[in-house]
């Protein structure tokens, strides 16, 4: 795998109201300094990251040699860390001029004690990662008056204690890591309802006599859906000159293979005490899950509710098996979903290693026999990143 290959993916970082306030963006571990350079400057040079990143600040990790090697990029705020353990105070000069080019730096896991002052008010971001300490060594650390007026970004927060303790110690910090993925919802009778009606719905498919009509009396139990679905028929994604009125109409117009798609995006865009993230990865997996499924198996079904419904657990807070047990789904989505077997299951697990940046656990040997390449993928992977954007906004 050549890492001249532009191969990336994002990762919300969240403030204390679960808000994404930034992306972080990871790129290949290179084998040397020209390749991560020639990475960096191909990323801004190759990909629109403002309109991926929804004009947000991104965040960076690289060394000092990559930075020296990028241009400054006016149009985009990004901040560049920089690892506390590579830096010294022999470093001032460099890291000063950088300062005074424009670029915004931040600083990995340093010890306060390590650095005068002067060297470290050259950054204006701080971040620790929490598989390098632990959440009281940051408190402690954070305790120095040198860090006071820095924003500061936790990473790698795992569970719920870490977090609870994070929001309580640091209100205007800012957090990302697994555990954001799955914080503890508040669950109201609309999810309920919701629920209720994708199981009737997916019965209902799952019947050949079922007509339009019969579908629309499901949806139409719900008013906000109905209006949803309705209101669908008129993005640019159907184009419907008339004026619907009833949920019959709409489902005529959007078809019954993708009624079921919008009717779970509606569920769990309906989900209270979620941060807007969890709903926006959701909706960009499953956007990638059913392009990438689309050029290796053009005519299987069903990617899309695999990527969406691999988040169920971190919207309704229980396990995927149980999430699944009353939904009439078809076996091949069940299997893919919770033993990642099976084609479908195949394109799940190709997508949520590239998701995380574990680029060697992505088959490349077998995709360039389906005329898929690093390169191709990550297009496939901003193609689904702005289909989810569009997708979201009905």
């Amino acid at each position: 795998m050549s890492n001249n290959d532009i191969l990336f993916c994002r990762k919300a970082v969240v403030n204390r109201g679960s808000d994404t306030v930034a992306y972080y963006i990871l790129h290949p571990v290179a084998s040397s300094d020209s390749h991560n350079s020639l990475f960096l400057s191909a990323l801004f040079v190759d990909v629109n990251l403002s309109e991926i990143t929804q004009q947000k600040t991104i965040y960076i990790k690289t060394s000092l040699d990559e930075l020296q090697a990028l241009p400054l990029q006016n149009n985009i705020h990004a901040v560049f860390f920089l690892n506390a353990a590579e830096l010294n105070e022999e470093n001032f000069e460099i890291l000063s001029d950088l300062r005074l080019q424009g670029h915004v730096l931040g600083i990995s896991n340093p010890q306060v004690s390590d650095f005068s002052s002067e060297f470290f008010n050259i950054f204006t971001h701080v971040h620790f990662s929490l598989d390098r300490t632990s959440v009281n060594d940051v408190i402690s650390r954070l305790a120095g008056p040198l860090l006071e007026l820095k924003t500061i970004w936790v990473n790698k927060v795992e569970t719920a204690d870490q977090y609870s303790l994070l929001q309580e110690k640091l209100p205007v910090g800012q957090f990302s890591g697994n555990f954001i993925h799955k914080m503890t919802s508040v669950k109201g009778k609309r999810i309920l309802a919701y629920q209720a009606i994708l199981i009737d719905l997916l019965a209902a498919l799952n019947n050949r006599e079922t007509s339009p009509k019969k579908l629309a009396e499901c949806i139409e139990r719900d008013p906000t859906l109905t209006y949803r679905i309705i209101k669908l028929t008129h993005s640019a994604m159907y184009r419907s000159q008339f004026n619907v009125s009833n949920a019959q109409r709409a489902i005529e117009i959007i078809g019954i293979r993708d009624l079921i798609k919008w009717v779970s995006l509606v569920m769990l865009g309906s989900v209270d005490g979620k941060p807007a993230c969890i709903f926006s990865m959701a909706l960009s997996r499953a956007c990638f899950c059913n392009n990438l499924s689309a050029l290796l198996f053009p005519k299987l079904e069903g990617a899309f509710l695999v990527g969406l419904f691999s988040y169920l657990p971190s919207f309704l807070d229980e396990e995927l098996e149980v999430l699944l047990k009353d939904l009439p789904l078809e076996e091949n989505i069940k299997i893919a979903l919770i033993e990642s077997k099976g084609n479908l299951g195949g394109v799940l697990k190709v997508v949520k290693a590239y998701e995380a940046g574990q680029w060697s656990k992505i088959p490349f040997d077998h995709l360039i026999d389906r005329e898929i390449t690093q390169e191709s993928l990550r297009e496939l992977y901003v193609k689904s990143l702005k289909d989810a954007r569009e997708m979201g906004a009905f």
